[in-house]
């Protein structure tokens, strides 16, 4: 069957034309509906806030992406506070979401206390878990918006947290968002292809300002909701899409053909 008969919408921004001509060449028919928006660090909040953490007690900080950290370095370093934020990290507790951010950690002479199974925010929740953290004083260093689930745990933990604002995404066109959240509700279109956990949280954010959040919800009970990897179908999951088509390995050709078996599963049920 392939994707015969399919509109696909495409969500990314970067490589969108690379991922529809995969659409295309499995028979579909790709709609670009880009959400990701551009990434931008709000200097000065970030310099304030680093500042703030290097004089506080915090007890944990919480690194969630390579260029989050990346960043957080860079701002140090023109600061003058490379070496300060560095024997910070070596008092403190510290927990990695990622391999990247493992990865450039280790490379500063940083070793995480605890790292994520699986690149997840559920991941490193688990590897929290044998801590005692309650009443204790998180830094979270954010990418966007806080994730729900860390959200959450936060509050069942009665951390207090703060944050390093690290970069963050200028928001979609309100007019592609509007239109996004339309076909979807009105199924309109048979999949969404995500590239990105920011991409949902967008349009979730969107319906929920509208007041659209639940026919959303809704909508993807029929409209196929598809991540490139585990950290996007995450996102989906956290916002109460119970259906999600994401590939072991996080690769967009790996997601196009997850949809196409998906599709032929269906149509093999129905015959």
């Amino acid at each position: 069957m392939r994707l015969e008969g399919k509109r696909i919408v495409v969500a990314a921004d970067r490589r969108s034309e690379e991922i529809a001509t995969l659409v295309r060449k499995n028979g579909g028919e790709p709609l670009i509906r880009s959400l990701q928006g551009k990434l931008y660090t709000d200097e000065t909040l970030l310099e304030r806030e680093l500042t703030t953490m290097l004089a506080s007690d915090v007890d944990w900080v919480i690194f969630t992406t390579g260029i989050g950290a990346q960043k957080v370095w860079q701002v140090a370093e023109r600061l003058g506070q490379l070496e300060e934020l560095s024997s910070f990290l070596q008092r403190v507790r510290v927990a990695a979401r990622g391999r990247k951010t493992t990865k450039f950690l280790l490379e500063q002479g940083i070793h995480p206390d605890a790292r994520d199974d699986d690149g997840t925010t559920q991941g490193v929740l688990r590897a929290l878990q044998p801590f005692a953290m309650e009443g204790l004083k998180v830094c979270v260093q954010l990418h966007g918006e806080l994730p729900k689930s860390l959200e959450r745990w936060c509050a069942q933990k009665r951390e207090s947290v703060s944050f390093l604002h690290a970069y963050d995404y200028m928001p979609p066109e309100p007019v592609v968002l509007e239109q996004l959240v339309t076909e979807v509700c009105t199924g309109s279109v048979d999949a969404v292809a995500f590239t990105s956990a920011q991409q949902p949280r967008f349009l979730f954010r969107y319906a929920s300002q509208t007041g659209a959040d639940g026919d959303l919800v809704a909508g993807f009970e029929k409209v196929v909701a598809a991540g490139v990897g585990k950290v996007t179908a995450e996102a989906l999951r956290e916002h109460g899409v119970t259906r999600v088509v994401a590939p072991e390995q996080e690769r967009m050709g790996a997601m196009i053909i997850e949809l196409v078996h998906y599709f032929d599963g269906l149509e093999t049920a129905e015959m």
